[in-house]
């Protein structure tokens, strides 16, 4: 098919590797981290219509966008076509390069507002929220979404069909149900059907660990490119690694890019208190592969500031090197199903932007219409 328009306005490559927006983990400490390892296009969290609309300072907090951030997109959910409108014409003000509605995600603080995979039961709401949000933005405007809510209501046909009549210039499809979790295999085969149908632009979601995984989903699929969520956790260089096959990462670059993303932690947030805290659950990720990880992992719970961190980190790089280890191990997918903190995050702490969980300041009054 012919080049995408929007992904040549954004100065995306040909077959973009995207990092996804994570929730609790998405500032652009790790966006940098991840860019500079080769990442196409980034984005900040999801957000809230509803707390954009009603002017949450944290909701904005979350907006923070680095000088040196060159290409950067936002998503946004929203209960209703209105609010998610309402939200996008405010967001179109804002320094963001692209605009993603999110239709996929499952957590239930999420979906029982209406938000995330709950649209996806209604593909007449799908259409309505795509039209008014591709009315309320001219940039490059896409749609994130899962194959339908459980297996009574596989919606995705009528749901991308909807996303590219409503304005969609892409759409991304993450190869599951609202109902499965991370056990279940991507239907890769589901997404081909759904790349056929379609002239714009699909981007494939799902189980992306490695280079082979990409390689496979675009084998398979046909998609347009990929967007890698739970495979940067811990290890930004498969960005790199999709792109060249080259998976190795050395104990000195380990360190390197470890102490580079602590280093931007602390200047975004300063030496101590949540930046610190906050680390700890990146500093858990990237202990995965190495030996001696587990006795890491139990000092890193510990960390109460950046310097700590760092010290930590440290002295674990020179007990690799003592120890003859220069190279990390292979991380395979399989460790994401063992143990995995984002699991943790979202589906057992039912962890999301959802009505009663904005966080909002009291006396706060909605945007006017």
């Amino acid at each position: 098919m012919p080049r995408c328009p929007a992904f040549e306005k954004l100065g995306l490559p040909e077959f973009p590797i995207i990092l996804a927006p994570l929730a609790g983990v998405s500032d652009h400490p790790f966006r940098r981290v991840c860019a500079g390892q080769g990442a196409s296009l980034t984005y900040v969290e999801m957000l809230s219509a509803k707390a954009i609309l009603y002017k949450s300072q944290r909701t904005f907090d979350m907006m923070a966008r680095h000088a040196e951030e060159s290409v950067l997109g936002v998503q946004v959910t929203g209960g209703s076509a209105d609010d998610v409108a309402r939200a996008i014409e405010i967001l179109d003000k804002q320094p963001f390069d692209t605009i993603d509605i999110n239709m996929g995600c499952p957590v239930t603080k999420v979906v029982k507002t209406g938000s995330g995979s709950a649209i996806l039961k209604e593909p007449e709401r799908v259409y309505e929220t795509v039209r008014r949000g591709r009315q309320a933005t001219d940039k490059p405007f896409s749609v994130k979404v899962r194959l339908g809510w459980d297996r009574s209501q596989v919606s995705i046909f009528e749901v991308a069909d909807a996303a590219e009549k409503g304005g969609a210039d892409w759409i991304t499809i993450h190869g599951r149900l609202r109902s499965e979790d991370y056990s279940f295999p991507v239907d890769l085969a589901t997404i081909a059907a759904v790349r056929r149908r379609l002239a714009i632009p699909v981007i494939g979601n799902g189980n992306i660990f490695s280079q082979g995984d990409a390689l496979q989903m675009r084998e398979r699929s046909r998609v347009d490119g990929v967007m890698v969520s739970r495979g940067a956790l811990g290890n930004p260089w498969i960005f790199r690694e999709i792109m060249t096959g080259n998976s190795e990462v050395s104990a000195d670059e380990w360190l390197q890019t470890v102490t580079e993303h602590l280093t931007w932690q602390q200047q975004a947030y300063g030496p101590g208190g949540m930046g610190a805290v906050c680390m700890r659950k990146h500093l858990l990720w990237y202990a995965k592969g190495w030996p001696g990880a587990k006795n890491l992992r139990e000092r890193i719970n510990t960390a109460d500031s950046i310097e700590s961190c760092l010290t930590m980190v440290q002295e674990f790089h020179r007990d690799l090197l003592a120890a003859g280890v220069t190279r990390r191990l292979q991380v395979a997918a399989e460790q994401g199903f063992i143990w995995d903190p984002k699991y943790e995050m979202d589906r057992k702490l039912d962890r999301g932007v959802g009505d009663d969980g904005l966080g909002l300041e009291p006396g706060l009054e909605p945007v006017p219409r």
